[in-house]
């Protein structure tokens, strides 16, 4: 995925809660800036730096987003609205091996019944499989770790997916890990019990969970290969 945007280097100067922080531009200008997921700000500490994307909306308050962390040399890409053209486009790559037998991807958008699933993928066999793509952000020595949070609309998805499973179509999680220094992903129940219990809950009614971590740059980030997942 293409991400052509001009950035703006910066330092954390203050995280005032989980999706703002203040940061000082290298003109030496203090901006606020918003983070698209609550865990992303968690990643920072003062001093880290972070490039920023001037948002094009005049009537947002807070006009920079957060788009990449730098951490220990490492860049983070910091956007959660793309995991679906992330996914998308290693779909049509042939990256995803576990998704061979399935031709055909489309869309649930605009699909009120869709409950929040992202994507159907199907073939001619009338096979299914609906799938809900999302990033994971936090890191433990070499794993990228989950579930850091879940909110009612995850809940709201997972029920879904279970409900979708019993009717006879696969479905599955897509977990991204977008960043480039994990070896293996692993469930965890110390970041927040009520999240991994939904997890918990969902896998053990057949929701399966994948992990892809991607290579990122500041001007492409693509899915790249499979994560172990640990429990």
């Amino acid at each position: 995925m293409e991400y052509n945007y001009k950035l703006l280097k910066a330092n954390v100067e203050d995280i005032c809660n989980n999706l703002i922080i203040d940061a000082r531009l290298d003109d030496g200008q203090k901006v606020t800036a918003f983070c698209g997921a609550p865990n992303i700000a968690e990643q920072c500490r003062q001093g880290t730096t972070i490039w920023l994307k001037r948002t094009s909306n005049p009537t947002r308050l807070v006009k920079y987003n957060v788009a990449f962390i730098e951490v220990d040399g490492i860049l983070i890409f910091a956007n959660p609205k793309y995991d679906k053209q992330l996914f998308l486009e290693a779909f049509e790559n042939d990256i995803l091996d576990e998704f061979d037998k399935y031709d055909e991807c489309t869309s649930l958008e605009n699909e009120e019944d869709a409950c929040g699933i992202d994507f159907v993928l199907s073939n001619s066999k009338g096979e299914k499989c609906f799938v809900y793509a999302t990033s994971i952000y936090s890191k433990r020595g070499s794993y990228a770790v989950f579930p850091h949070t879940i909110n009612f609309f995850e809940m709201k998805v997972f029920e879904e997916m279970m409900k979708r499973k019993k009717q006879g179509a696969e479905v599955c999680v897509f977990l991204i890990s977008p960043r480039d220094d994990c070896l293996d992903a692993k469930f965890v129940w110390d970041i927040s019990t009520l999240a991994s219990g939904a997890v918990y809950n969902a896998a053990q009614n057949g929701v399966n969970f994948i992990c892809y971590s991607c290579n990122v740059d500041k001007n492409c980030i693509e899915i790249d290969h499979k994560l172990d997942i640990l429990y």
